[in-house]
């Protein structure tokens, strides 16, 4: 009898085990599969959009230099005025977006695109201090509000990608993109400021950049919308722009910023 009982038992318990299998493996996931944005491709030639010069004061009164990129086009209907602040790699200025033809190509798909010196960088006023980056592009920020930006895009390179993640993890961006951005460049950029991006990110690196370990680790730490693309090489931020991934690379961008910053 007792044998019985347990033989009983057994099938009782497999039967409920089974059940609950099957169960779980017919769930459906608690997260779509998010529909694919279209690929924004970028034209052969850069378009021929001129800048105009504008300058805007930092919170400790030294004022900057910036490249403005307004849309160029025919259309009569309302579109949403969404800007993407560029932001430069040591050493250099914002003509670097310009060679990129990254804000001409923004502008002529309805994008304005604000490409800015850094303090003591170009043709802003002040002593480079690359301790408060952060401080120059919140500047940024400010000026573009001041203009109507309804949405605003990150886009940094190498010491401007770590003040765009900076900057990020403490104000309401639509989105963030660095090239080769290090953690620290005076400017920290912590594992706890990372996830605290809400924004979507894009991180960009080349395999052989001495910062790519940062790259990983930080796409590694971050919430998700979150996206990564490790190009062969070890160019170094802007310079992927001059490699036979450039086409490659302007299209990631352009499609991310389309994707998570739709004009309407």
């Amino acid at each position: 009898m007792l044998k019985s009982l347990r033989l009983l038992f057994l099938c009782a318990l497999l039967i409920t085990l089974a059940a609950c299998t099957t169960q779980e493996a017919t769930q459906p996931s608690a997260i779509p599969n998010p529909t694919p944005t279209p690929a924004v491709s970028p034209t052969a030639t850069i378009p021929a959009i001129a800048s105009s010069m504008v300058h805007f004061k930092t919170s400790d009164n030294v004022t900057l230099a910036g490249s403005l990129y307004k849309p160029q086009t025919t259309s009569t209907s309302k579109s949403s005025k969404i800007f993407v602040i560029c932001s430069h790699e040591m050493g250099r200025t914002k003509e670097i977006w310009k060679d990129s033809g990254m804000p001409q190509r923004l502008a002529a798909l309805g994008y304005y695109a604000l490409a800015y010196d850094f303090r003591g960088n170009g043709d802003s006023e002040g002593a480079p201090d690359t301790s408060i980056l952060d401080t120059d592009l919140k500047a940024a920020l400010a000026f573009v509000q001041t203009q109507g930006a309804e949405k605003v895009v990150l886009l940094g390179s190498s010491m401007g990608g770590t003040a765009s993640l900076k900057v990020a993890a403490h104000t309401n961006v639509a989105a963030v993109i660095t090239l080769s951005s290090p953690e620290m460049f005076s400017t920290e950029v912590t594992d706890a400021d990372v996830k605290a991006i809400k924004a979507p990110k894009l991180f960009i690196n080349s395999e052989g950049d001495s910062y790519v370990d940062d790259t990983t680790h930080m796409h590694q730490v971050a919430g998700p919308p979150k996206e990564i693309h490790i190009y062969p090489g070890n160019q170094h931020g802007i310079a992927i722009f001059g490699t036979e991934n450039s086409a490659d690379l302007t299209q990631r961008l352009l499609t991310f910023t389309a994707r998570y910053a739709p004009l309407s």
